[in-house]
Parts: C-alpha cells; sequence; structure tokens
C-alpha cells in the first residue's frame, strides 16, 4: 500500500502545519480590532491527498504512535455556564453591553468589530445564568457564539454552523475525538443540545448526523420536575410510553412503534448498566434519542431492541462550581429532597467530583399505591495532558407497596370504559422490591494528533422481590374479572461489559477521513424462581366498583433466592470510516459490525443442565450520507440494521432443533434539517422492517419468512423559536403493518400497539411583564390503536390527549452572592383524563391521575 509511507512522511513533516490548522487561534484582546484572515487551510489544501485504507489502520496507529506526543486537542466545553448572576443592562449598543456583561462575569469576549456595527442589545435585567443573559443579549442582534476557551467566548454570525471541534477544556486541550469531557453545546434557549454521542464515531453535531436525534439536557429536566428518564421523552412525538409506573414491569417505552426496555437504554453508549425497573432522572446530564436500529453505532442490545437508542450522559462537575438543594412534594402525600454537588480541583481544574443524593417516599395520586425512590450517585473525571479517566457509581432503591395490576381481556370482552375503571385495589400484601448497584470506568488516551484510544469497564447487579396480582382477567361487559394467580418472585441478574477503540481524524487537503473501531463484549445472567401459588383462591373483583372477594396474602410464598435460568454473551467488532468533502458538505460512511451471539438456558427456574443453547454470528453492515447544499441544511440518508437473537426451532416441528443466525431488522431513512439560528427542524420519511418466525402447514417447517414493516414520516423542532419561547416537539405518522404472517393471515392488517398519529409538544415561555417568571406547556396527543391481531371484532383502544402544565419563580438567594431561589409547581394531565396505555391485550395499564408537584431550589 505505496499510500502509507506517504500518510507516515507528511504526517511528520507536516506536524507544525497540522497543529495551526487544527487549532483555533485564542483571541485576545488585541483581537478585537482584526478580523480572521484564511490562508492556512488554503495553503493546506494544495497537499497531496491520502486516504488510509480500512485494511492498513493498525498499521498507521501503531507508526503513528511512535512519534512524540504533543497536547492535545480539545473537546467541546462545558459551555453552560449555571452559576447565576443578577444584571441591570439596559438596551445600548451591542458592545458597551458585552463590555459590561464580561466585566460581571469575568468571561472575555473576543469578536470583530465590524459584526456588531450598529447592532442594539435586548435589555436584560434579574438573576439568571451567564449564558441565558448572553442570549437575550444578542436576541435582537442575529448574531450567535462559540466558545474559545473555558473562558473566552468568540461572537459570529448567527448563520455560522457551531461544530464540534477542538477547543479548550478547563486549561488543557483534547482532541476532537475525545470524550470524556466533552460536551457538546446546547441550543439557545439551553433546553436542548445541538450535539450528542452517537455510537462509534462519539460526538456529533446534530447537522453532521445521518439520524434523526434529539437531546435533551438537564435544564430540560429540572425545570418540568421530571422523576425518571421515561418522562423525560414526554414530548418526544416518536417515544410512546407501556406500562404505568407502580406496576411490576419495566418502564417500557417504544420508539417508531418498536418497544425498548431499561436494559436497553445506555450509559454513555453502553448498554446493561442502568436501573432495571426504572430510571431516575437525576442521574443524566443529558438524555439523548437517536431513532431507528443501530447495530453498527452500539452493537446488539441485550433485549434485542431495533426501535432506536436511549443514551444517558451521566453528571459531571463543571468548571463552575455547583451546589443545589432540592425540598419538593407530590401528591398525594409524597415527600423528597435531592442534593446536587460539583467541584473541580487542581490549577486547571483537572479533577471533577460530582455527587447526587435522592429520596422520595409516601403515598402516590393512585388509591392503595404507595412507593419510595432513593439514589446515591457519583462521578469522577480527571483530565491529564495526554490522558483522561472518568468513573460513575450509583445504588438506587424502588420499593412499591400495592403494586399496580395489568388488565387482561377475556375473548369478545370489548374494551373497558376507562373512565369508569379503578387503576388500583385494596391488596396491602403486594408488593416490589428493587435494588440496583452499578459502576462504569472508562480511560482516554491519546495516540497522537487526532486519535485517540478508549476503553470501558461497567459492572451492574440487580435484586428484585416482590409478590403481586400481575393481571386482572375481565370476564364480561359488566366489569366483573379474576385475578390471575398471585406471583412471588425472586429475580438476580449480573451484567459485565468491556470495550476498546479508536477514533481518529485524518485531514487531507480538501478531504477529511474519519475512521472509527471498537470491540465490545456483554455477558448477562439471570437468575430468577417464581413460588407456587397455585393453592391460593384468586380475588373476584369488579373493575368498575372495587367490591369482591379478597384474599388476605397472609400466605403468599416468595423464593428467597433467584437460581441460574439463563445466560448471554454478546460479543462484536466494528468498524467505520466516513469520508467528507468540501468542508464537510459531502460526507459519506460506510462500516459494518461482525455481532456473535451466545445463550445457554438452565430449565425453568431451576439449577441444573443446559436444556438449550445458542451460538450464532451476524455480519451487520451500514451506509450513511450527508450532503449540505446550503452551510445550514442537511440532506441525509441511512440504510442500516438492528439485530435481535435468532430462535431455535421447537420439537413439534419437523425442522427441530434448527437454530436461526440473529434476526436482522432493516431501516431505510432519507431526512433534511435546518438549522435556523436558534432552532433545529427537521423532517424525514422511515421505513423499518422486523422479521418473525413463520411455519409451513404442509411441510411443518418453520422458517424466518414473518415480517412486520412501519413505514413513517416525522417532523421534530427544538430550540428557542423566538426570544423566551422554547419548544421541543413534533409529529411521527406511522403505517405499521404485518406482512408475511402465517399463512398470510394477518396480511395488510395494521400492527398491534402502535398509534398511526403521534403529536408532542413542549413549550416552555419566559413571562415578558413579570420577570424571572416562566411557564410551561406540554400536549401530547395519540390516535386508535388496536391491541391484538384478528379477522372479526378486532378491538382497538380510543385514542386520547393529555395536557401538562407548570410554572416556575426565580429570585436571589439572600444566602448566596450569586444563587437564586427557584419556586416550582407543575401539574401532570391538568384535566385528569382517563385513557389506556397498550401494551398488548392482556397488558392494558390506566394512565395516570392529575399529578401535582411543588417544589423548591436553592442554587449556591
Amino acid at each position: 500500500m505505496p499510500g502509507f509511507p506517504v500518510l507516515i512522511s507528511n504526517a511528520i513533516h507536516s506536524y507544525t502545519l497540522i497543529e495551526a490548522i487544527h487549532m483555533e487561534p485564542e483571541l485576545t484582546p488585541r483581537a478585537r480590532s482584526h478580523t480572521h484572515k484564511p490562508g492556512l487551510r488554503q495553503t493546506w489544501l494544495n497537499r497531496p491527498v491520502m486516504l488510509a485504507m480500512p485494511a492498513g489502520l493498525f498499521f498507521v496507529l501503531t507508526s503513528l504512535n511512535t512519534f512524540p506526543a504533543h497536547a492535545a486537542e480539545a473537546a467541546a466545553l462545558q459551555a453552560t455556564p449555571t452559576a447565576a448572576h443578577t444584571y441591570d443592562i439596559p438596551a445600548q449598543p451591542l458592545g458597551q453591553a458585552l463590555a459590561v456583561f464580561g466585566k460581571q462575569t469575568g468571561i472575555q469576549i473576543t469578536y470583530d468589530p465590524a459584526l456588531l456595527a450598529g447592532k442594539t442589545s435586548a435589555q436584560v435585567a434579574g438573576s439568571m445564568p451567564a449564558q441565558e443573559a448572553l442570549q437575550k443579549l444578542l436576541s435582537q442582534s442575529g448574531l450567535s457564539y462559540r466558545y474559545a476557551s473555558h473562558d473566552t467566548i468568540v461572537i459570529q454570525n448567527a448563520a455560522t454552523s457551531i461544530m464540534l471541534g477542538p477547543v479548550r477544556v478547563a486549561g488543557s486541550e483534547l482532541p476532537s475525538s475525545a470524550m470524556i469531557g466533552a460536551l457538546p453545546p446546547t441550543l439557545p434557549g439551553g433546553q436542548n443540545a445541538r450535539g450528542g454521542q452517537v455510537g462509534i464515531f462519539g460526538n456529533r453535531d446534530v447537522m453532521d448526523t445521518p439520524f434523526n436525534t434529539t437531546n435533551y439536557t438537564e435544564d430540560f429536566i429540572e425545570k418540568r420536575q421530571i422523576r425518571t428518564i421515561r418522562d423525560a421523552l414526554k414530548d418526544d412525538p416518536s417515544v410512546r410510553a407501556g406500562f404505568a409506573t407502580g406496576t411490576a414491569g419495566v418502564e417500557r417505552i417504544q420508539i417508531r412503534g418498536f418497544n425498548i426496555d431499561n436494559q436497553d437504554m445506555a450509559l454513555g453508549g453502553i448498554y446493561g448498566m442502568l436501573p432495571f425497573n426504572g430510571i431516575t432522572s437525576e442521574l443524566a446530564e443529558r438524555v439523548e434519542v437517536l431513532r431507528g436500529p443501530a447495530a453498527l453505532l452500539n452493537g446488539m442490545t441485550p433485549g434485542g431492541s431495533v426501535g432506536g437508542v436511549v443514551n444517558i450522559i451521566p453528571k459531571r462537575a463543571h468548571d463552575k462550581p455547583i451546589t443545589k438543594i432540592e425540598a419538593d412534594y407530590t401528591s398525594n402525600t409524597q415527600f423528597g429532597g435531592h442534593a446536587d454537588l460539583g467541584r473541580r480541583f487542581g490549577k486547571d481544574k483537572q479533577l471533577g467530583v460530582r455527587l447526587n443524593g435522592m429520596i422520595r417516599s409516601g403515598s402516590s395520586p393512585i388509591d392503595y399505591n404507595d412507593m419510595k425512590t432513593a439514589l446515591i450517585a457519583s462521578g469522577i473525571d480527571l483530565r491529564l495532558h495526554r490522558i483522561r479517566f472518568s468513573t460513575d457509581f450509583g445504588y438506587q432503591v424502588r420499593d412499591i407497596n400495592g403494586v399496580l395490576p395489568y388488565y387482561d381481556l377475556a375473548s369478545n370482552v370489548a374494551i373497558p370504559d376507562a373512565g369508569r375503571v379503578k387503576r388500583n385495589f385494596n391488596l396491602p400484601w403486594s408488593y416490589l422490591n428493587a435494588q440496583d448497584f452499578f459502576g462504569v470506568f472508562r480511560t482516554e488516551v491519546d495516540l497522537f494528533r487526532n486519535f485517540t484510544a478508549y476503553g470501558t469497564v461497567g459492572v451492574h447487579d440487580y435484586q428484585v422481590k416482590g409478590a403481586y396480582y400481575q393481571q386482572m382477567i375481565i370476564k364480561d361487559a359488566q366489569g366483573n374479572a379474576t385475578a390471575s394467580t398471585p406471583v412471588g418472585i425472586a429475580q438476580h441478574g449480573r451484567y459485565l461489559t468491556a470495550e476498546v477503540g479508536v477514533r481518529g481524524k485524518i485531514d487531507s487537503g480538501p478531504i477529511t477521513q474519519e475512521l472509527a473501531f471498537s470491540a465490545n463484549r456483554l455477558d448477562y445472567m439471570l437468575g430468577r424462581q417464581f413460588a407456587n401459588n397455585n393453592a391460593v383462591s384468586p380475588d373476584r373483583i369488579n373493575i368498575y366498583s372495587g367490591l369482591g372477594t379478597y384474599y388476605s396474602g397472609n400466605n403468599i410464598a416468595v423464593p428467597g433466592s433467584a437460581p441460574i435460568a439463563s445466560t448471554v454473551t454478546l460479543e462484536s467488532l466494528a468498524f467505520a470510516d466516513t469520508i467528507s468533502a468540501l468542508d464537510k458538505r459531502i460526507q459519506v460512511t460506510g462500516g459494518l459490525r461482525v455481532q456473535r451471539v451466545q445463550s445457554s438456558n438452565y430449565g425453568s427456574d431451576h439449577v441444573g443442565a443446559k436444556t438449550s443453547s445458542y451460538d450464532q454470528t451476524a455480519i451487520s453492515p451500514a451506509v450513511l450520507a450527508i450532503f449540505k447544499p446550503l452551510k445550514n441544511v442537511s440532506i441525509y440518508g441511512n440504510w442500516i440494521q438492528g439485530l435481535q437473537q435468532g430462535g431455535t426451532v421447537a420439537s413439534n416441528y419437523a425442522n427441530a432443533g434448527q437454530v436461526f443466525s440473529p434476526y436482522k431488522s432493516t431501516q431505510y431513512e432519507v431526512g433534511v434539517k435546518a438549522d435556523l439560528k436558534k432552532f433545529i427542524l427537521s423532517l424525514d420519511v422511515f421505513q423499518i422492517t422486523q422479521p418473525s418466525l413463520t411455519y409451513d402447514v404442509k411441510t411443518n417447517i418453520q422458517s424466518e419468512n414473518g415480517e412486520q414493516r412501519n413505514r413513517g414520516l416525522e417532523i421534530n423542532i427544538a430550540g428557542e423559536i423566538i426570544h423566551g419561547l422554547r419548544a421541543t416537539g413534533g409529529v411521527m405518522l406511522v403505517d405499521a403493518r404485518m406482512k408475511k404472517t402465517q399463512g398470510g393471515t394477518y396480511d395488510g392488517q395494521s400492527a398491534p400497539n402502535t398509534a398511526p398519529v403521534n403529536f408532542n409538544m413542549g413549550l416552555d415561555y419566559d413571562i415578558p411583564f413579570i420577570q424571572n417568571l416562566a411557564v410551561t406547556a406540554d400536549v401530547m396527543y395519540t390516535a386508535f390503536e388496536y391491541i391484538e391481531n384478528s379477522n372479526t371484532n378486532r378491538r382497538r383502544i380510543p385514542g386520547w390527549v393529555r395536557l401538562d402544565m407548570g410554572a416556575r419563580y426565580s429570585m436571589k438567594n439572600p444566602a448566596s452572592q450569586d444563587g437564586k431561589l427557584t419556586f416550582m409547581l407543575n401539574v401532570d394531565n391538568v384535566t385528569n383524563e382517563r385513557y389506556w396505555n397498550s401494551g398488548g391485550y392482556n397488558y392494558l395499564s390506566l394512565s395516570a391521575p392529575r399529578t401535582i408537584r411543588f417544589g423548591v431550589t436553592a442554587d449556591f
């Protein structure tokens, strides 16, 4: 490969030139009177173009790693100053207003004077974070800003796309390929980020991501007093909640009509690390949603979900100290508190420590239901010259007394009237206790300029014990129901995961090549045992009146241990190569992942010999592309797959014992995004096909011939529409169809549990005539959906609309010079709508009633 010696030679002899190209000049006060002079990049365009061939990646990395190391490039700055200042800056020439702002905050402002000529600032008054104040100052100017260092801001034309490139963090420089400490900046308004983690590619700006993504910030979560990660997604039209909080199930969601459980949500890109039954929002600095299958990006999920990726970015200490204490109340009598502390230490703030503690306990708005949730979490990171470390530890407890049942429908029983059905029954013996401990250790090493090697190790151990009725089986139209046999369960799960990889960039004239390689492994052990309670007489209850025969529950058996029931090992190798041209106006990515799946079962809740095993491998390729006809418009497309463990043919078929390779769900997606200065608008169309097993009646052979096809359109918006009005939401239209069903029985039918129309919009508005007062409104609409496959009298649940509203008021904290007190009131389901959430005809659950939350946060 003759290109490699040339590449290495140029890497050595052009070291100084590359430094100058990639590092933004650090502007000083003297630079304010000068404009930037292009030239270095134009000089570099004349150098030879070299593309590193994928097969030679290891050779390039090991060869260049012998060269002298130098300061790494920067990663995205923690670009959201959170410490509040009190401002009184009247409308005036913009340059003068920025000078006052810089004096009050200690932030250095640099700019080209020609940009500010004739522009006037907006008035800024009251106590608020520095980022919010700066956005208000610039709101009438058509200008935006970016961070050149931790204390330097560059004013620029708002039409300039903000790319996630080299910047300075805490006094040291990190490469653009780094992740630790590289939090992408936010959009105006602070409630959405303009970039996020895209699997093996690392951080990508939304406009450089060939998928439909939305990234919710800690600010979005806090201002709505959101309690769980699932509720943090309530303004996402592509996401729908399944089981209600308080049931025995996980807090399931759907993305694009396909189920995703908690085990398939990622913590910093790693699966299996998050609490099993429900995830508290206090863990998250960001909640990132990528819609559609993503086998290339992150590998196969433990549960095999294909609808999309929910990624939680854990909290980190910011450059400015964080001290927040909250006391809150939730109806009916649930009280709680939250403490959040963050500090950085060292001359250049190399060491960061973030601690979170939360507890809430008491009666929920649902009759006979009490919940207690507690969390202790820490995030520690260390940023040295060429190496960075981070650790995350968490311990979460969730206790439910009075577990909510699911509602099951007997054959030919119509959908019950949700307005009359009892949400819960007096079952004081029913409970569920879940405990989760998890820890993740990460490290990054800068091999050389723009190339970073990384490694991650994580462990998650959880225990679940409980006793409850899983379902109420509704027998007739009058609402008479029989409870299922009481469940006594002990469950124990353990995840062990590890990943190593390299990502980097080769900038060679008009062509930029970004390479990514990853190898990962996840081991999952499930122990589970059910106690035999068949001798217990089931309750007979009327779901409308609540009257009936109740069992005391004194003799419910609950297992003392959870022997191993199954084990799963997921191993994969992935490689991707992105080639960009014309200053990233054209980007094409090709990549593939080789995925191996091994699993073993050990019988029904008993220790013993293996009853079955599975060992199969699949290759999953992907092609992604972006074209930018304008600097602020991206047209993108992707062809990518999702993976699920294949099936093993049962003994009653002619091909018994045949093992199928992992199923491949395939997505085609085309979309367009527009960066409209303060907000980003996107539109896309997609198609996802998911395979399944069917059998031939004549030959009695089972094969992978079934299919569900979801085809849809999405429109999304995120950011600040006009000054003081922030919006997040959109609409998803989806046509989910059954294809190639068994014997063609249900071909062409709408797939169950997927609504064809979904609309969500969240608005956050600063009241202009009352300083520091803001209101929120979140509207959710879901159309009807079928709950089963049937050719006669097919049942469906009606559509529904829900409205959430809130208000918050901030004032100066008398106990702190720069801090503030914030009073928050939020009401979910303001009109107390009653509707069904569907998980299938035997897993109907009722909506939560009107819920009131009040909180006071002290920021020091």
